[in-house]
């Protein structure tokens, strides 16, 4: 008997905790903040606002009285925009990569024989951790005559990260596509609190501006300037991709395919690389959290990367893949 009252004491104060989160409410001020802050927001429902509206009105008919439907409303709310970057998570990722250190562990150099030196860079989060692989690995690439990249598995990062394996690589110019950056106040008060980029103005609200943390996007590496005469060695680099490869990590590949001694070998890239920089905001804390990009790369909907993802220069089998790119390299000039 007493376990019994116990059991319904436990159930009632559970039922009461939760009665005390108006989900529905959750659910329509994480919207808000999406139709507000997501920089493709108006590009994803362009030409579609009545569908969208009806869309949005039907998932709303039901009331919301609970963490799982909450979760699954807003998971079918953002499944509306096909954008890998706008996504929910359940952890505050901002907080889980600064006390996990984000795959440290993963990160190789190799020589494989003679001729071929190998890179494993599984992410771009760190701009230390890459410059030190490089450090690291320097005097040997510069001897070898291949050179692999395997980025497989990498889902991106910072784009600097990958500054100090550009001249490495490069044959001429890397052109960057610019971005421009939508100018909310939730918006530049989240890069503002990583970035100083200045006091947040009225006349900004809800425009899209050329991203201020950045002077200049035009190139990443401008021959002049960091090459200073192509490195002899490596004379053929491989860089190795695969789906689950994305925004920075596809910015990497999108800069390294300029270069004439660079092949992407693989499959498709992910494709989250449109619309990037997320901000991650809470919807109830320590439960849910929206991941949205506040930024696009300009002159869409041309030249689109998302959906299908950057095509490899040579299609690989999934088995074996460094022996197949090894192969590659005794045939290639």
């Amino acid at each position: 008997m007493k376990h019994t009252t116990l059991t319904l004491l436990i159930l009632f104060l559970f039922q009461s905790l939760s009665a005390q989160v108006d989900y529905h409410s959750k659910y329509r001020e994480a919207i808000a903040s999406i139709e507000k802050n997501y920089a493709g927001f108006k590009d994803k429902t362009a030409a579609k606002e009545d569908y969208y509206e009806y869309f949005k009105a039907e998932l709303e008919k039901d009331s919301i009285r609970d963490l799982s439907t909450l979760k699954k409303r807003l998971k079918t709310y953002i499944s509306f925009f096909d954008d890998n970057h706008l996504e929910l998570n359940e952890v505050d990722v901002e907080k889980y990569l600064a006390k996990n250190q984000y795959k440290i562990e993963e990160f190789n150099f190799k020589i494989l024989n003679d001729s071929t030196c190998y890179l494993q860079i599984p992410h771009f989060m760190y701009k230390s951790r890459v410059d030190s692989l490089i450090n690291h690995a320097i005097d040997s690439i510069s001897c070898k005559k291949n050179l692999i990249i395997d980025i497989r598995g990498n889902s991106g990062g910072g784009d600097d990260s990958f500054s100090s394996i550009l001249p490495i690589i490069a044959t001429n110019d890397m052109y960057v596509r610019n971005i421009e950056f939508l100018a909310t106040k939730a918006n530049w008060e989240f890069v503002n609190s990583v970035l100083d980029i200045g006091k947040w103005k009225e006349e900004y609200d809800d425009q899209m501006i050329p991203a201020p943390w950045i002077s200049s996007r035009k190139f990443l590496v401008k021959g002049n300037d960091e090459i200073n005469g192509v490195n002899e060695f490596p004379k053929n680099v491989a860089v190795l991709v695969d789906r689950e490869v994305g925004s920075a990590g596809e910015q990497f590949v999108f800069c390294a395919k300029q270069s004439f001694k660079v092949k992407v070998f693989g499959e498709n890239t992910g494709g989250t690389i449109d619309y990037s920089n997320c901000r991650h905001f809470e919807v109830l804390k320590d439960e849910v959290y929206i991941q949205a990009p506040t930024t696009k790369i300009c002159g869409l909907p041309v030249n689109q990367i998302d959906k299908h993802g950057i095509a490899p220069d040579f299609y690989l089998t999934k088995e074996n893949q460094i022996v197949q790119v090894l192969r590659y390299f005794e045939i290639w000039w």
